[in-house]
């Protein structure tokens, strides 16, 4: 099967890399100010909007979907031992 599958001959582009402004600003804003964790004033805004946006009294932001899925899985109370489905 091997011998059938070729090599491109031309690249092969997805998609050329952009960058917002906004974002360029907030990340530089981000490295000057030390705060590229999961704390600081461009984290605290972003979950305040999303109460705002949604009508919650809290909000978290994440590093990543792994952390989001640590914590539902610590708020839904899932303990040794218990058995977890997922599809």
């Amino acid at each position: 099967m091997k011998e059938n599958i070729k090599p491109f001959e031309k690249k092969v582009w997805l998609a050329s890399p952009y960058i917002h402004e906004n974002s360029r600003t907030y990340v530089k804003q981000a490295f000057d100010t030390n705060w590229m964790s999961t704390v600081g004033e461009n984290l605290d805004q972003l979950e305040k909007g999303i109460c705002d946006y949604v009508g919650c009294k809290a909000s978290v932001a994440l590093a990543s979907g792994t952390a989001a899925l640590h914590l539902a899985v610590k708020l839904a109370g899932v303990k040794e031992g218990d058995v977890v489905i997922t599809v």
